[in-house]
């Protein structure tokens, strides 16, 4: 059975038995190294610190985030980062002012730059688009995966269970693509 590494956010984190990436298990050994939260910049290091450990054989499946989370060092505290799941979920601009994480607040209202944010995203997404034998997927982005998220909210990776099974079948024909 061929190896799949999953690298990504909480879309691809597979904690419930119905989830999209925890249902590849029936086609894949999977190794899923997707943390809640995680901006871009943690999903292309968690990637290249494990990168020695992939073979040439082996699939990979990026889930890229939304350009508008970013990077938190990882004893930084957040609400978000109060629960377990999320230990070291970085900062996405909509939550720090719902949560009113006040201590970003005024620092990103002074240092935000939507291009810098914007190029930097593309870039790590640009250099992951390389990996060999690899997919990628966003649900951020209009296209079949935020189609699925929108049309089917839920608890599951943020989706119903049908969501769930709607991208196991998306991600699966882009295997065959």
């Amino acid at each position: 059975m061929d190896k799949l590494w999953i690298f990504g956010d909480s879309f691809a984190v597979g904690q419930h038995k119905c989830a999209w990436s925890r249902l590849l298990v029936e086609h894949f050994e999977i190794k899923n190294q997707a943390t809640n939260g995680s901006s871009e910049y943690r999903i292309w290091r968690n990637y290249k610190d494990h990168a020695d450990k992939i073979i040439s054989t082996d699939r990979i499946l990026f889930c890229h985030t939304s350009p508008t989370r970013v990077y938190l060092k990882d004893k930084q505290t957040i609400i978000s980062r109060l629960r377990e799941s999320h230990s070291v979920c970085d900062l996405i601009f909509a939550d720090i002012f719902a949560k009113k994480e006040k201590k970003f607040i005024s620092i990103l209202k002074h240092i935000w730059d939507d291009r810098y944010f914007e190029d930097t995203y593309d870039l790590l997404v640009a250099d992951l688009m390389h990996v060999p034998n690899s997919i990628h997927i966003n649900f951020f982005v209009k296209g079949p995966f935020n189609t699925i998220w929108t049309n089917n909210p839920g608890d599951i990776n943020h989706m119903s269970e049908a969501g769930n099974r709607l991208v196991l079948k998306e991600v699966l024909s882009k295997f065959k693509e």
